[in-house]
């Protein structure tokens, strides 16, 4: 196929999106509620270590973004990325990556707004089944109605969306932070990185690298430029989007497993110091049974806020990206002659 023709050149869309709003949405976007729920998973695997698989995470997925980054400068088009194999490699390798894209944006919105309820859920306890993540039917439809409510910031253009995204994406970011250093502030134990059974490597190089497939599940986050990419002013911004979103992401995984990792009190949650395979199994959202546990209202306070306001802003952004995909498919018949 000819590579300097897109099957989807002719869509119209319109070239709104800044550098700094397409980044924010990136970085928004790809930091959801990985950071909140893989950062246990991964120390029931690594224990402190973990730091360690997030660091080879941003490695493997710098390998996976430099083709994405020459994919969209040579194909800028809307919902790009579930479109490439295509181009590049015919129907058959298309035809399994486009059931992957499908199964992927029909699952991640729906995924956030369930993480958003479980946020809720500390107000209002009835929305999920007792000492589970299971949603009653209250809380299926107050989920529902999330999943909603994300449709309003796609609907009126993507002005709109940039401009929605870029304001709430730097509160969100914020928010993240100052959350994350309230914990550390409150209590911090550097024993629990190296003084516990076991050391800052308590399952050795196997524990590090089984906690990586958590850790990319949380890089795949980085899809979400390209999506866009029909609508940025300029093309040339979207690889330094891509690589800065990766570096920003990196940096705010690594805050929040060291944050995690420190502001552990094992006597608090009743398990032996060092049992890291047993933080995997916390209940609801393990900041919030931290902040808990330390006994402060201000991180409580700011975690809830992140575990709401975080995945509701990362949920209508994949929407908006998982339209681009579906109803802007291109055109088979030039993709054939090509």
């Amino acid at each position: 196929m000819d590579n300097k023709e897109s099957p989807n050149k002719s869509t119209g869309l319109k070239k709104e999106l800044s550098f700094l709003e397409i980044f924010i949405a990136g970085v928004v976007g790809a930091v959801g509620t990985g950071v909140l729920f893989s950062t246990a998973g991964m120390a029931g695997y690594a224990g402190p270590s973990l730091i360690i698989s997030w660091i080879i995470g941003a490695l493997f997925y710098t390998f996976i973004a430099i083709p994405i980054i020459e994919l969209s400068l040579v194909w800028p088009e809307a919902g790009g990325p579930a479109r490439y194999p295509l181009y590049t490699h015919g129907n058959t390798l298309n035809l399994l990556s486009s059931f992957m894209n499908l199964v992927w944006y029909l699952f991640i919105p729906p995924i956030e707004a369930l993480a958003t309820v479980e946020g809720l859920a500390y107000f209002f306890p009835k929305l999920l089944v007792p000492n589970s993540t299971i949603p009653t039917p209250l809380g299926a439809i107050v989920g529902t109605i999330l999943l909603l409510l994300f449709v309003p910031f796609n609907y009126y253009g993507v002005k709109v969306f940039g401009k929605s995204t870029l304001g709430l994406g730097i509160f969100k970011l914020i928010l993240y932070i100052v959350a994350a250093l309230s914990i550390s502030f409150v209590f911090f134990s550097a024993k629990n990185f190296t003084s516990l059974p076991g050391g800052f490597i308590p399952y050795g190089f196997t524990g590090i690298f089984y906690a990586i497939p958590l850790a990319m599940f949380a890089y795949g986050g980085i899809r979400v430029i390209p999506d866009f990419a029909e609508e940025v002013k300029d093309k040339n911004f979207l690889g330094k989007a891509i690589i800065l979103v990766v570096i920003g992401q990196t940096i705010i995984y690594i805050l929040f497993s060291i944050v995690f990792v420190g502001g552990i009190k094992w006597d608090s949650f009743g398990f032996k110091p060092g049992d890291w395979t047993s933080i995997s199994n916390l209940p609801g959202n393990p900041f919030v049974d931290i902040s808990s546990a330390i006994h402060s209202n201000i991180s409580l306070f700011l975690i809830l806020i992140v575990a709401i306001l975080g995945p509701f802003v990362t949920g209508y952004i994949y929407l908006g990206g998982g339209t681009r995909v579906v109803l802007l498919w291109p055109d088979l018949d030039i993709c054939q002659k090509n």
